[in-house]
């Protein structure tokens, strides 16, 4: 997604990297900068709006 979309996300959306169905996550802070997505594998990501091509929106609900 590009930046516009990213800012568009909301806390507890659902979100995969890079197309993989098996690495997914949950949005839980959009802010001004960028958005912060704790993985499933337990790691946490604050990523900039600008950085998040390889973020996709997931089907899957949180």
């Amino acid at each position: 997604m590009n930046g516009s979309q990213s800012r568009t996300l909301k806390l507890g959306d659902r979100v995969c990297w890079d197309g993989n169905a098996s690495d997914l996550g949950v949005v839980t802070n959009n802010g001004w900068v960028g958005v912060v997505i704790k993985w499933d594998d337990g790691r946490s990501s604050s990523i900039h709006h600008n950085d998040m091509s390889k973020v996709e929106p997931s089907a899957l609900k949180a």
